[in-house]
């Protein structure tokens, strides 16, 4: 086969995303995901504070109170420590909160709803061989990595130095402070310098989200016999498919015969047509509920027979029946004339054999 005809160059097919996002595989930027935590974790810990220094405050003065600072046997008792972490909990409680919450939702948002896959556990040879651990490293998403490291690197370090230089001055004279002020700068520079590296990091995690949607599209992507095959599987095997329409026909045709019995005539050729019509007093028209030709011809005198239906040979107006009426549809009004004709014989000699 052509090197051409293996090149992959058509988009995959849903059949093939679908697979695809059961193994596991689905666009994802766990920068996206770094960031936002990071962002989280700033904004929940400059809202909740007031909360953090209370409660600090509050496992300080526990301790104190308790002489842990000269009796360290009082970190044995158990309800002195279960106090001191429920303490802890409650300081930590809304940050911990706010991540898990963001976590959760994010990975929702970019798996689309909830996918677990027993397939990316798998333990596969090829993923610890150390040859294709060789290849990986000097191939060129590796090569997409480490450049994506590089900048990452370089975007930190640029974020700290654009707010660490206009302060420099400031941070000179931290010694000269009081606690309180030394804690209260350092807090609000440490929230600058966190919101201005999630900024730069923000634009940069759009970006490789786009770019992880990019990559798992190509590689995801077809060549044209793959779609082709694809097609087939589908579509399923003609012969299967040849059976399962034989086996159809073979439902349709008893169906139409379990209604030969209810019908009031049937109109034959003698043999080669044959239509079996149905009429009663309040209907419209006479309506077709079998017809067939030659075997299936037989099939219906046979079964009108058994059920003592009459049996009218008229191969001109059998054979308009068959060709221009269809199953389960009343007579055109062309043939009114001829059709009540024969209706009207049938229910004649009915009317004999009753008074005769």
């Amino acid at each position: 086969m052509a090197q051409g005809s293996q090149d992959k160059t058509e988009a995959p097919s849903g059949k093939r995303l679908q697979e695809a996002r059961s193994k596991g595989q689905i666009p994802k930027s766990r920068d996206l995901t770094s960031v936002s935590v990071l962002l989280t974790g700033g904004v929940a810990v400059y809202l909740s504070r007031n909360h953090i220094f209370a409660n600090f405050a509050q496992i300080v003065g526990y301790v104190w109170s308790k002489g842990a600072f000269t009796h360290s046997a009082i970190f044995d008792t158990p309800g002195f420590f279960l106090h001191l972490m429920l303490l802890f909990l409650s300081m930590i409680a809304p940050i911990v909160l706010s991540l898990m919450t963001v976590s959760i939702v994010l990975n929702l948002v970019q798996l689309k709803g909830f996918l677990f896959s027993f397939e990316a556990w798998h333990i596969s040879f090829t993923n610890i061989n150390p040859l294709g651990g060789f290849k990986r490293m000097f191939s060129l998403r590796s090569l997409n990595e480490l450049i994506k490291s590089i900048l990452k690197v370089t975007i930190v370090f640029y974020a700290v130095y654009s707010v660490v230089w206009p302060e420099r001055r400031v941070l000179a004279g931290l010694f000269w402070l009081d606690v309180p002020q030394f804690l209260s700068f350092i807090g609000r520079f440490a929230l600058k310098i966190l919101f201005r590296v999630i900024g730069y990091m923000l634009l940069v995690a759009i970006l490789d989200l786009l770019y992880q949607n990019w990559q798992t599209k190509k590689d995801l992507k077809m060549t044209k016999q793959e779609v082709k095959e694809e097609s087939k599987q589908s579509e399923g095997n003609p012969q299967i498919k040849g059976k399962i329409r034989s086996l159809q026909r073979a439902i349709a045709r008893m169906r139409m015969l379990s209604k030969v019995k209810k019908a009031t005539v049937i109109v034959t050729n003698p043999t080669h047509f044959a239509v079996a019509l149905h009429y009663e007093k309040g209907m419209e028209a006479p309506v077709v509920v079998a017809k067939g030709v030659d075997f299936l011809a037989f099939k219906i005198i046979d079964a009108g027979r058994k059920h003592g239906v009459s049996i009218v040979c008229n191969p001109p107006l059998a054979r308009a029946l068959y060709k221009q009426v269809k199953l389960d549809e009343i007579i055109p009004t062309e043939l009114y004339k001829a059709v009540a004709k024969i209706l009207a014989y049938i229910f004649q000699q009915k009317q004999r054999k009753q008074y005769g």
